[in-house]
């Protein structure tokens, strides 16, 4: 390995790379140590819960409902009853209408009577001028008496004719303003019946809108009542929304919680997968190629693998076991030189696997063979697929920061028979 002087700042970066892998590490051994049982315990007694809360809401809502409903009863009869009202109210109108239509028809006879006593007065009067003006003509020329009458005919004749003249003047005057007296007495007293007749229809009127007004008024009152009712039946269906929004937002979380507990089982079957079914049981060692000691410029351990990184220039920013730790971190020095490193296959093998774990992020999984499995986790980029055949010191992949990671480096895991040993016998000695 060539010789390398750090300055103070290479080796405070490096302190500092080491504690940020040291609580990735943390991290993923708690992860690779997880209860997957416990956790989904967990989320079913969250859905119990919830479902204790959904019962619980829903007998509420249930209870509000029916009150609703009774409210809706009472309601629908509030609104018979003022439809019924309505329809009286109507009936009245159609009365009050009615009598209006007489009371004005009346008006009008009543008006059309007095324009008729009105000329009829103008007639009696326009008589009455004449005969106080044949009076004073009369009076001017002095009592005519039946002698002057006499003495002024030329004969007897003569005299009858004058006289049945100034009778007959007279009579027609009495009769005209006997007859305008008895147009105008029946007239006037067909006012007095039209005012009566009136009269009658204004009160029936009147008596009706009084009615009109109680029903008017039983009317309000009902409707206060009704929207009295409606007003609670809104607070309890405003209730009744909320409620269903809880039982809505109860499913969702319980829905979530299931989703969980599916990807939980399925990361558990994935684990079980890896650890039993895809570790077939063998001697636990390696063909290391008829005991070569490097690839390349890679060193090649008594173990028969290389280090996945290179071998110059690295350093182990945190160990196999501690704080359960299940792997070894692997950097390389200097600052962000770690990210995108080339990361190489550590000896001969098959890729079992190469995916996006929550906990691993990329990873790529290699079977040796005699039980034997090596992984590659928190990659940025896997250029291997599963059924791969890849050869050692093989680039596999390049460093990364995804998964359950808090900084740019290897996660290296050694596994044995369906158990995970110490990565550092398996390869060569490296640095801290």
């Amino acid at each position: 390995m060539s010789n390398i002087k750090f300055t103070p700042l290479f080796r405070l970066l490096s302190v500092v790379l080491c504690i940020v892998m040291t609580l990735a590490s943390v991290s993923f051994g708690v992860y690779a140590e997880r209860d997957f049982q416990a956790e989904i315990d967990a989320l079913e007694s969250k859905i119990d819960a919830n479902n204790a809360k959904k019962e619980d809401k829903q007998k509420s809502a249930d209870e509000l409902n029916e009150e609703i409903d009774t409210l809706q009863e009472q309601i629908d009869v509030y609104n018979a009853q003022i439809s019924e009202l309505n329809s009286q109210i109507a009936s009245y109108d159609a009365v009050i209408n009615q009598h209006e239509a007489e009371i004005a028809k009346l008006d009008e006879s009543i008006n059309e009577t007095g324009v008729q006593i009105d000329k009829l007065n103008a007639q009696i009067a326009n008589t009455q001028d004449v005969l106080a003006e044949r009076m004073r003509a009369s009076y001017m020329a002095g009592e005519t008496s039946i002698l002057e009458i006499l003495l002024d005919s030329s004969d007897f004749e003569s005299f009858l004719t004058r006289l049945e003249l100034l009778s007959a003047v007279a009579k027609r005057d009495n009769e005209l303003i006997s007859a305008y007296n008895s147009q105008i007495d029946e007239s006037n007293k067909l006012v007095e019946q039209l005012n009566t007749q009136k009269q009658e229809q204004v009160d029936k009127q009147a008596a009706v809108e009084a009615e009109r007004a109680k029903i008017v008024d039983s009317r309000a009152q009902i409707q206060s009542a009704r929207n009295s009712i409606s007003s609670q039946q809104a607070k309890l269906e405003k209730k009744v929304d909320s409620y269903n929004s809880i039982l809505s937002n109860l499913d969702q979380s319980s829905a979530q919680y299931r989703a969980q507990m599916e990807k939980i089982k399925k990361e558990q079957a994935e684990y079980d997968a890896i650890k039993q079914n895809g570790m077939s049981s063998g001697s636990g060692s390696l063909n290391n190629g008829g005991g070569k000691s490097e690839i390349g410029n890679y060193p090649v351990s008594s173990k028969g693998m290389i280090a996945p990184l290179q071998y110059s220039n690295v350093y182990i920013s945190q160990h196999y076991g501690h704080n359960g730790h299940k792997g070894v971190d692997i950097c390389t020095r200097g600052t962000g030189s770690t990210m995108g490193k080339e990361i190489r296959a550590a000896a001969d093998g098959a890729v079992y696997s190469a995916e996006f774990h929550k906990s691993w992020g990329n990873n790529v999984y290699i079977n040796h063979g005699n039980g034997v499995y090596t992984r590659y986790a928190h990659c940025s980029k896997m250029i291997v697929s599963a059924g791969d055949q890849v050869k050692q010191g093989q680039v596999i992949a390049y460093v990364g920061n995804t998964g359950n990671s808090f900084g740019p480096h290897l996660h290296f895991e050694v596994w044995v028979n369906g158990t995970r040993t110490n990565p550092e016998v398996w390869i060569p000695s490296l640095p801290d």
